[in-house]
């Protein structure tokens, strides 16, 4: 494993981070805390799913899906325990961050219903009253409440022309859960619907008026241009809901740009280069979290025809077969870093010079953007216990 440590002195830091203390800090000593100004992108690592907690620039907090996988132990180990269920590693680590005073996630969207982005039916804490049974995204429930929730189906949570039929083990318990809270006045709930922007700053919009959330796509659809260069959907409903359904979006701070897209793959995930070619263009990603874990899929033709390389890769891995060599081996020469939460024993054993190329890995992932967008740091952090220490930094990268 390749390592790149960046340890500036304080002046250093605090100069480019605009005098920011969330940026002051060394490998050894707890991250700093989020402050106004910044955003903060959280790729929470339980070792056994997906789970991604943002903090906008004004303090609006996003929380993007929170997988429990059961896997009789064919994927990483278990993190930081195999006695600590994911859903409280996910909950301590983001009653840990939380901006202050905050009581409450403000969105929630999973991406897709996948148990290892919104949990396992093998995997429960219980079952609510309300019928709907405690994993992942239902569980954390019961100890962070949610204002908001954006997913793919809502309200009718059935087949119809637009949206393809619910995959997961959870899929009918999410309905329900959704179902009951927006009834009893819990919190409220919309379909997240590509050409729109539904996650909004909600403290101090004003101020940061060079920051949008915009949704790429969903349920097969993808957002691009038509021949006169008006925003229209294209693509269509896939065979399935599951990973070709997946919802994304591309967030932009400043001169920042990143995208995220669940699992989007195949076709549907050709779909969403149309998007990068029409409203971001080549040269300009900052940073792309990998689709469907960097999978056989996750790195679609058109996403290579149109050489949208962003500077760094983000990769929630977990599995024993991901990431998979050949789109690796494809991505590494063309940016400058690639992080990985996890990479399987075996993977780094049979692959061994090729995972020797990532940058590093193992351990939450922490991608601070400095106010203004235009400077930002990869931050990789111990996930052997609920300490939050720094092991790696590096940056600063300069937005493009």
């Amino acid at each position: 494993m390749k390592k790149y440590i960046l340890i500036l002195p304080l002046i250093a830091l605090l100069s480019v981070a605009c005098n920011n203390k969330s940026f002051d800090t060394q490998v050894g000593q707890t991250l700093p805390a989020w402050s106004e100004g910044c955003l903060d992108i959280h790729f929470i690592n339980s070792g056994k799913g997906e789970c991604c907690f943002y903090i906008l620039p004004d303090g609006t907090t996003l929380l993007v899906d929170a997988g429990e996988v059961i896997d009789k132990n064919k994927g990483v180990a278990q993190r930081p325990n195999r006695e600590t269920r994911p859903y409280i590693t996910y909950t301590k680590y983001i009653k840990h961050f939380l901006p202050n005073g905050a009581e409450a996630i403000d969105y929630c969207l999973p991406t897709h219903l996948h148990t290892d982005h919104i949990g396992s039916s093998v995997n429960v804490s219980g079952v609510a009253p309300a019928g709907y049974r405690k994993s992942g995204l239902t569980a954390i429930y019961d100890q962070i409440a949610y204002k908001h929730i954006l997913d793919r189906a809502y309200p009718t949570y059935t087949e119809d022309s637009v949206t393809p039929k619910l995959e997961g083990q959870l899929s009918k318990d999410w309905a329900t859960f959704v179902t009951w809270g927006v009834n009893e006045g819990k919190f409220t709930a919309e379909r997240f619907t590509p050409g729109k922007e539904q996650i909004v700053l909600l403290n101090n919009a004003d101020k940061y008026d060079n920051f949008s959330v915009f949704n790429i796509c969903a349920n097969g659809f993808a957002w691009g241009k038509d021949n006169a260069g008006n925003g229209m959907l294209i693509g269509g409903k896939p065979y399935r809901g599951g990973n070709p359904a997946s919802c994304g979006f591309h967030l932009k701070y400043g001169k920042f740009d990143y995208v995220a897209c669940g699992d989007v793959s195949w076709t549907s995930q050709d779909m969403t280069a149309f998007y990068f070619r029409d409203y971001i263009g080549n040269n300009a990603l900052d940073v792309c979290k990998t689709n469907h874990h960097l999978a056989h899929n996750g790195w679609g033709k058109m996403m290579r025809t149109f050489n949208f390389d962003p500077q760094v890769v983000l990769s929630h891995s977990f599995a024993s077969n991901k990431p998979y060599p050949e789109p690796l081996a494809y991505i590494l020469p063309r940016i400058k870093a690639f992080f990985a939460t996890n990479i399987h024993p075996d993977i780094a054993a049979e692959h061994k010079e090729l995972i020797d190329q990532i940058t590093d890995y193992g351990g939450h992932l922490v991608l601070r953007v400095a106010p203004g967008g235009n400077k930002f740091y990869v931050y990789m952090l111990d996930d052997g216990d609920f300490e939050y220490r720094v092991k790696s930094i590096h940056g600063p990268y300069t937005s493009r």
